[in-house]
């Protein structure tokens, strides 16, 4: 899939979203906030599968990679998901407290300020 294709499949998923989120926001329908991150889930689901097929193909082509470069791409996505399952948790029963709800971002936001740092070292 091009670059083209990916940058409208995203935006498409986003728009979804987005129409999904205004929807519930106004009250004009009534579902639960988890069927709501449903589009989001799914861009998930698809960025996870692709990591894989990734991994396998440069696996099976016998190339010398980084196995830390994917790594930190499914840890990314899979804490982006708790993310997400967690500001549902609190949108759906305000029992929660926030500071629960923002520890898979804070730990997100701690990882990607390790990538960052470490990729930008001089090599």
């Amino acid at each position: 899939m091009g670059f083209v294709q990916r940058a409208l499949f995203t935006w498409f998923i986003i728009l979804v979203f987005l129409i999904l989120l205004c929807l519930r926001l106004e009250s004009r329908i009534n579902w639960n906030w988890f069927i709501v991150f449903i589009p989001l889930w799914l861009y998930d689901t698809i960025l996870i599968t692709w990591v894989v097929i990734e991994i396998i193909q440069r696996q099976h082509a016998n190339r010398l990679i980084s196995f830390r470069h994917y790594e930190y791409y499914v840890a990314g996505i899979l804490l982006k998901i708790l993310s997400q399952i967690a500001i549902c948790l609190k949108l759906e029963y305000n029992n929660i407290p926030l500071y629960a709800m923002m520890i898979p971002i804070w730990l997100l936001l701690a990882m990607l300020v390790v990538y960052i740092g470490t990729n930008l070292q001089p090599k």
